[in-house]
């Protein structure tokens, strides 16, 4: 079922109607209209009531009912259909003042008309010719006389903004276009405040009681919903293939959008979900295709070369064709180019439609035999695709669900886009596995006779684990493995992956994130990376620095100040040692003047809020992890993941840059410029794939960075740091200040303790044996830091993510000298 706060075409069309007969009813009761009737349920005979009352001179009734409330709290009253045109006539009777009629009313009036005008046109000349045909017909023409009726009663109130529309829909196109300016926001205050006018809000939500329009059960209520839920389809479609052409230019990344195509495929499925009784009463969807195909065969826009002829055959046909030959203890296969050969570097523009279908032919009849055995010995793992899932389901069913051919056609577009192409996803894939395992061997290999209680060998274990899941589930080609087994042809290496993009962005997605919570999780344990943001950040006040460490400018301006300090970065060294000391847990109440003497001297009193630590963020991409990052995940979106997608982002977007760009803005008060009381409570479908889309892109950097590597940089200053000031620091804290290589952060602390009066730091650090404060050591680390710099050793991480993850990152200074980043 699709989500509550996602909203389809056919129930926008819906949610058109009720708005009218809201509207109607609502500003007429308010303006004073009133009934002698009794409330009455909607029906034939109050209908027929209705017809009498109408030729007496008496008003229809103020619609009532006696159903249960609403989520809103309200009983939601039906209008009938045959008042709303006393209900029109009695509110532009209105003179004093007169009543202005919304611009968005006569816009919804106007779609909502116009969709049952195309529906007349279009779509029931071709339904079969029965007696609820001709019922349905009569319903539905009613209905449309009616609301033209309103309109025309309506039209001399209408606001001077208001535009009607220009002429009826004639083609399919036009159609398709019928909803683009979606508004879903609520009528502007100004509006709403305009004088000299009665106040008509439009939105119902507003309203004092919640009326619906008149709704019966119908062939053409069916076959509406239907075509409206292929409309919907096809913009999803577009959306999808807009995202593949942002990756064709190194837009979009292939994370987004391998997760907007998943997430769009997720949303085909719960559109035909969504509405079964009314397709099932009519054989299912694949039976109330070929009525749309033929009146599409008819429409003045269907050229001759794209109409079917004898022979042809559809992705439909294709995959039940593929189905005829699925026998037991048998894996349908055939010798590459059967049915001819594939060729990419051919200029598809250039072919003719029946050409191009060829190519389509060949393309999915030769890659079903893989994902037919694929399927066979891969039913549990994480990162799974919806294709494959789908494909799984027509091979056991053999039946093709409207979905699962949406599908497939999202896999021929992309190959479409891509061409030659096609495989960056495979090659961008094997990239992000080599930089997450090099990344976690390196670190492995370094710590192996360090040990904390923060990070126990049981950890090591898990991490292990992961490089063994990558392994198997990528590294190791399966299908060429099982093949001979299976009495298969050998394919390829990694054929499946090479020519499937889509499920390549799905596994770097479950690899990246994996690695991230690995490399957060790692440092936060030991503590390196915020010790030494610590000391940078206090270098640069102090202004002994004349170079930039970039890797830890990127870390920054990803987690914010707030990961490392409490409230703004310090800038006087007495703050640089207790601002350390709060990164480490210590309570406020540590630095108190006339604190009580604590019975234990040597510990820190611990804050509340615990030490800080670097946060897993990419809230959008962490909704979807139980999707892709278990063996066994749901397959389904939920309204909550739409509610996640909308509020719990916390990224700042600018659109500007065009459809597929959203410049990532951090460091800044993304509260200020986020209203998230005006954020939209409902999205349409496409929408929600181009959202999904900006906003998974913006957090691409936050889940690539390689965090153990800038573990790593800091860890060998640090050791540098402790040869280069070893004599200075004895001298000062003897020679026990650290009695391990894991007590090196704290190095930092000793730093910034000897750069002030320290005495009432005596109970948490070992005593100075001179009361001297000296900045020296401030001094002696800069050089360290300085040499570190010069030689590229604070440019490792930039490195990566511009040469191996194709991710380049620009820096801009603000009023503070602090970086933004931008990818």
């Amino acid at each position: 079922m699709l989500p509550k706060n996602l909203l389809s075409s056919y129930q926008q069309y819906k949610n058109d109607t009720d708005t009218v007969a809201s509207w109607l009813a609502t500003i007429a009761k308010r303006l004073g209209y009133a009934s002698e009737d009794e409330p009455k349920s909607v029906s034939k005979s109050a209908k027929r009531k209705a017809k009498a009352k109408a030729k007496a001179g008496k008003g229809p009734p103020v619609p009532q009912s006696s159903q249960a409330s609403s989520s809103t709290g309200r009983n939601p009253y039906t209008v009938a259909i045959i008042d709303f045109t006393a209900l029109a006539d009695f509110v532009a009777a209105q003179d004093a003042p007169p009543v202005q009629v919304p611009v968005r009313f006569g816009a919804l009036l106007d779609r909502a008309i116009a969709t049952r005008q195309w529906y007349s046109k279009s779509i029931s000349p071709h339904l079969p010719n029965d007696e609820e045909k001709l019922q349905s017909d009569d319903r539905h023409m009613f209905f449309l006389a009616v609301l033209k009726k309103v309109r025309d009663i309506l039209a001399p109130r209408y606001a001077k903004a208001y535009k009607p529309q220009q002429k009826a829909l004639e083609t399919e196109a036009e159609f398709n276009h019928l909803f683009d300016n979606l508004e879903l926001e609520e009528p502007s205050e100004k509006f709403q405040q305009a004088p000299d006018i009665i106040n008509t809000p439009l939105d119902p939500i507003d309203m004092e009681t919640k009326y619906k329009a008149e709704r019966e059960a119908s062939l053409e209520d069916d076959f509406m919903a239907f075509s409206m839920m292929l409309r919907d389809l096809h913009d999803i479609r577009v959306e999808v293939k807009r995202t593949w052409e942002g990756f064709k230019q190194g837009i979009v990344d292939l994370v987004p959008a391998s997760l907007a195509t998943n997430t769009a495929v997720d949303l085909a499925r719960s559109l035909e979900d969504d509405s079964p009784e009314q397709f099932e009463k009519h054989g299912g969807t694949h039976k109330m295709l070929p009525i749309i195909y033929h009146s599409q065969y008819l429409d003045p826009s269907m050229t001759e070369p794209f109409k079917e002829r004898p022979g042809d055959d559809f992705n439909f046909q294709l995959l039940n064709a593929f189905c005829d030959v699925i026998k037991p203890k048998h894996i349908p296969d055939m010798k590459p180019g059967y049915y001819g050969h594939y060729n990419p570097s051919s200029d598809r523009s250039k072919k003719s439609n029946r050409d191009k279908h060829q190519e389509d032919k060949i393309l999915l009849l030769g890659i079903l035999p893989d994902f037919f055995a694929f399927n066979l010995t891969s039913q549990s793992m994480p990162a799974k695709d919806e294709l494959t899932r789908g494909l799984n389901i027509v091979f056991q069913t053999e039946n093709v669900p409207l979905w699962v051919a949406f599908a497939a056609t999202v896999f021929l577009d992309i190959h479409h886009i891509l061409r030659e192409q096609v495989e960056d996803g495979f090659s961008k894939l094997m990239d992000s596995v080599a930089v997450a395992k090099s990344n976690i061997e390196d670190n492995l290999d370094f710590q192996v006779n360090l040990r904390i209680n923060a990070w126990p060998q049981q950890n090591d274990k898990m991490v292990r684990y992961f490089l063994s899941e990558i392994k198997t589930y990528i590294e190791d080609d399966q299908q060429r493995t099982m093949a001979p087994r299976l009495g298969r042809i050998v394919p390829e290496p990694h054929h499946l992956l090479r020519m499937h993009p889509w499920s390549c962005g799905l596994w770097k997605d479950y690899v990246q994130l994996k690695h991230r919570e690995i490399g957060v999780t790692f440092v936060n344990a030991w503590g390196s990376v915020q010790h030494c943001a610590h000391l940078y950040n206090a270098l640069r006040n102090e202004k002994l620095l004349t170079k930039a460490w970039h890797d830890m400018d990127i870390m920054l301006a990803i987690q914010g100040n707030e990961a490392f300090f409490t409230g703004n970065p310090p800038h006087e060294p007495e703050d640089y040692l207790k601002q350390d000391l709060f990164a480490l847990g210590a309570s406020a109440s540590n630095f108190l003047t006339n604190a009580r003497v604590k019975k234990n001297k040597k510990q820190l009193t611990a804050s509340k809020r615990g030490p800080k630590a670097l946060k897993g963020l990419a809230p959008v991409l962490e909704t979807f992890r139980d999707r892709f990052l278990e063996s066994s995940p749901r397959v389904d979106i939920r309204t909550e993941d739409i509610e996640r997608i909308l509020e719990k982002s916390a990224c700042g977007l600018e659109q500007e840059d065009g459809p597929f760009l959203a410049n990532l803005v951090k460091g800044a008060d993304t509260s200020k410029n986020k209203n998230r009381s005006s954020a939209p409570k409902k999205l349409s479908v496409p929408r929600l794939v181009a959202l999904l889309r900006a906003l998974s892109q913006a957090e691409m950097l936050e889940i690539s960075y390689p965090y153990l590597t800038l573990h790593l940089s800091c860890w060998r200053l640090l050791r540098a740091i402790k040869e280069v000031c070893s004599e200075k620091l004895i001298s000062i804290y003897g020679p026990e200040y650290i009695d391990k290589e894991n007590q090196l952060p704290f190095l930092v602390s000793y730093t910034f303790a000897a750069a002030v009066n320290a005495k009432q730091f005596a109970d948490i650090l070992k005593m100075k044996r001179t009361d001297i404060v000296t900045n020296e050591l401030l001094e002696m680390t800069a050089v360290v830091m300085e040499r570190m710099l010069e030689t590229g050793g604070g440019a490792i991480v930039g490195q990566i993510l511009r040469e191996k993850l194709g991710m380049g990152v620009e820096f801009e200074a603000d009023g503070e000298d602090a970086p933004v980043v931008q990818t």
